[in-house]
């Protein structure tokens, strides 16, 4: 895959954030998980059971994916940013990569966070960033770097203050 720019990556969520899908998508995945539970009671059968405990699951747990990318749009199209630093670190699961970022700037406190790279493969490594915040919890709604994106998968964390020294990888 070649890797896209900040404006294709952009250009790439637009969409669904323009048609309303990301920020209600979690809600009709557990709408269909309602729908296939009632079929199961009413067929008796267990297959739409087994489908209605797949899509409560992934509803349950992107919850916060959708409306993230739509604060993190929103955000880039009407805000300003400032400068900061983010470390990006990763952890290896059984069989997964999972992508951290770590998020300083002057006079703000730290936050860090799970990403998904979308268009782009971050290397572990500490790098200038652009930040953009929540005017209200002033937590992180999008960091970019030269690579790309990272919007947070779920809710941004105040970073411990331990991590700091924490080596990425």
């Amino acid at each position: 895959m070649r890797p896209r720019s900040i404006d294709q990556q952009i250009a790439a969520l637009r969409p669904a954030v323009r048609s309303g899908l990301a920020g209600r998508f979690h809600v009709w995945l557990l709408a269909c998980a309602a729908g296939c539970s009632l079929i199961a009671v009413v067929m008796w059968h267990p297959v739409p059971l087994m489908v209605a405990a797949f899509l409560a699951i992934v509803g349950l747990s992107e919850r916060r994916a959708g409306p993230n990318i739509v604060a993190a749009l929103s955000a880039y199209e009407t805000q300003t940013h400032s400068s900061g630093e983010v470390t990006i670190s990763t952890t290896t699961g059984s069989d997964e990569v999972h992508y951290h970022a770590r998020v300083e700037e002057p006079g703000q406190s730290a936050w860090s966070y799970e990403f998904i790279p979308q268009g782009w493969t971050p290397e572990p490594g500490r790098y200038p960033a652009r930040i953009w915040r929540d005017s209200v919890s002033s937590s992180i709604v999008l960091a970019t770097i030269d690579g790309g994106l990272l919007i947070p998968r779920y809710a941004p964390q105040p970073a411990e203050p331990s991590d700091r020294h924490s080596q990425p990888g």
